[in-house]
């Protein structure tokens, strides 16, 4: 599903973020990712998800080395994904329901299904009275369920989550966890980065922890 062997993650012009990192996310896996802020969460997901590609080292994404593949064939891959942003990345002209409801567009989903699977999820999330509203309009925490229900929407294979518990309360983190845990039960494989070690602690899945630009296993 996911390999790296001996990757380096830097920045042009600057010192390495990670270093060394080798790991391997087989079929079935949940994983939390945990760190300080700024130890490399966010840029380790942005290599999975080929939006940045290692200095050094190789990863192997869905069979693929990932430096074999072309830009024409990064949106085809991502397809396989969900994947959470820290800035959400709605789109701004589409209300919320037309939101979540794009990935199953995408895969030419039948108009029925998505009239139903699109409310069900929002009220699951607890947006169910703001099917219409335009993102614009909501909370932080609310735009991030948004986005967390799009993610999620199409079953994929491989869910990649920045910090997606960062913008409510503690109910709701709980609510969205058992979300993913359902997902998961039903075959996505899940890679969550998070520094609520409240959160982690809750759930029993394995931990990938950076410390000094190292990638650590801990159960």
């Amino acid at each position: 599903m996911v390999r790296f062997e001996n990757v380096e993650i830097r920045y042009r012009g600057k010192e390495a973020i990670l270093t060394d990192v080798s790991f391997d996310l087989g079929e079935g896996n949940f994983h939390f990712l945990t760190g300080k802020s700024g130890a490399g969460k966010s840029s380790l997901l942005k290599a999975i998800y080929l939006g940045i590609f290692p200095s050094k080292g190789k990863i192997n994404l869905f069979g693929r080395d990932t430096s074999s593949i072309t830009k024409k064939e990064i949106p085809e891959i991502r397809r396989r994904m969900g994947i959470v942003f820290q800035d959400f990345r709605l789109i701004n002209n589409l209300t919320v329901r037309e939101n979540v409801a794009l990935p199953l567009r995408i895969f030419d989903t039948k108009g029925s299904i998505i009239r139903r699977h699109v409310p069900e999820l929002l009220e699951w999330v607890g947006l169910g009275d703001h099917l219409d509203d335009l993102p614009t309009s909501l909370s932080g925490g609310q735009q991030q369920r948004v986005a967390i229900a799009r993610a999620v929407i199409a079953r994929p294979v491989l869910l990649l989550a920045d910090e997606p518990t960062g913008n409510v309360d503690d109910t709701i983190a709980d609510r969205l966890l058992y979300l993913f845990k359902e997902l998961h039960r039903t075959g996505t494989n899940i890679l969550i980065a998070t520094h609520n070690e409240n959160l982690i602690q809750k759930f029993d899945y394995p931990v990938l922890r950076i410390e000094d630009r190292k990638l650590l296993l801990s159960d």
